[in-house]
């Protein structure tokens, strides 16, 4: 390869490189990487910053208490409920609705549900028509280590691609 062939092909990986940082691309994988993350909290029934922590366990799951079975949907008893995941629960809209946008340099994650923040950081809330109570925390969202590592690690790949590196 002469030099001019090594310069158009130089140029050309850094125009898609720059494509690649200026465009969307890098926001798509901090933003599907970080809601797919997020979302694994509950199957993994904990948040994982730098290891998994586990949430504590639920009533509904424990024989002995009045709560054992019960149903969020219903109110009533259901066998389904005594062996369900933490936060499961029958709709899956607490998992469902996080999400992600664009903002200034980045992606901003969300979850739309009223409720996420009460499990999240473990506020007060009303129950059932019960007084105001402390929710134990749930977090299943925040800063990891291992999501920051996870977004770098797809980044230096896809770069290794556009400037076509082996590892």
């Amino acid at each position: 390869m002469d030099i001019a062939d090594f310069s158009t092909q130089f140029t050309g990986q850094m125009k898609k490189l720059d494509e690649f940082v200026q465009g969307d691309d890098i926001k798509i994988i901090m933003g599907v990487e970080a809601v797919n993350h997020f979302k694994k909290s509950f199957q993994d029934e904990g948040f994982t910053d730098e290891e998994l922590e586990k949430w504590p366990d639920v009533k509904r799951r424990n024989p002995e208490s009045p709560w054992h079975g019960h149903s969020g949907q219903t109110g009533k008893f259901s066998q389904a409920r005594t062996t369900a995941k933490v936060l499961s629960g029958e709709t899956k809209e607490l998992q469902n609705s996080i999400s992600y946008s664009y903002i200034e340099g980045g992606v901003r994650i969300t979850d739309a549900t009223p409720y996420a923040s009460v499990h999240n950081f473990g506020e007060g809330a009303n129950v059932y028509g019960r007084k105001a109570f402390i929710m134990k925390k749930r977090q299943f969202m925040g800063k990891s280590k291992v999501l920051v590592d996870n977004i770098e690690n797809k980044i230096v790949s896809e770069i290794k691609k556009i400037l076509k590196l082996n590892s």
